[in-house]
C-alpha cells in the first residue's frame, strides 16, 4: 500500500508559507495587500493575504471575493449598509461584486483572500 500522494507537476500548484511573507508595505488607508497568484501567474483565480491595522477604509467591490479571516490583534470586521459583521479567526465572508462595505480594524487584522476574475486588478474602473 503507498501512502504517499501521487506526484504533481510543481508547474501545476505553488506553496506560500504565511511565515515565509514579507508584507508589503502599509497604504496610507491602513492596508497592506499581498497578492501571491493571479493572472500573470497562471492561476484562474487571484489570491493572498491582506493585513489591515488601526483602519476604516471604505471600498466597493468590482470582483466576486471569498475572505477567510486569520488573525485579529483586537477588532475587525466588515460593513455593509446597516450591518456590521465582526470577524473572528476562522470566519469567512463571500463578498459579491458591487458590494460596497467598509474594512474597520482596531489593532492588526490578518485575513486570506481569492477573487475572480485572476486579472482583477487590471479590471479596475476608471473613476
Amino acid at each position: 500500500m503507498n501512502d504517499r500522494a501521487p506526484a504533481q507537476s510543481s508547474e501545476s500548484i505553488a506553496h506560500y508559507r504565511l511565515s515565509d511573507l514579507t508584507p508589503a508595505p502599509f497604504s496610507p488607508r491602513g492596508a497592506s495587500t499581498n497578492e501571491l497568484m493571479n493572472a500573470d501567474t497562471g492561476a484562474r483565480i487571484a489570491s493572498g493575504i491582506v493585513y489591515f491595522k488601526d483602519c476604516e477604509i471604505p471600498f466597493t467591490l468590482w470582483y466576486d471575493e471569498v475572505m477567510i479571516c486569520h488573525a485579529v490583534e483586537e477588532e475587525f470586521e466588515i460593513i455593509v449598509g446597516d450591518a456590521a459583521f465582526p470577524m473572528k479567526p476562522g470566519d469567512m465572508m463571500w463578498i459579491p461584486a458591487g458590494t460596497s462595505l467598509t474594512w474597520r480594524s482596531k489593532g492588526t487584522s490578518t485575513a486570506f483572500f481569492a477573487v475572480i476574475p485572476a486579472d482583477w486588478a487590471k479590471r479596475k474602473p476608471q473613476a
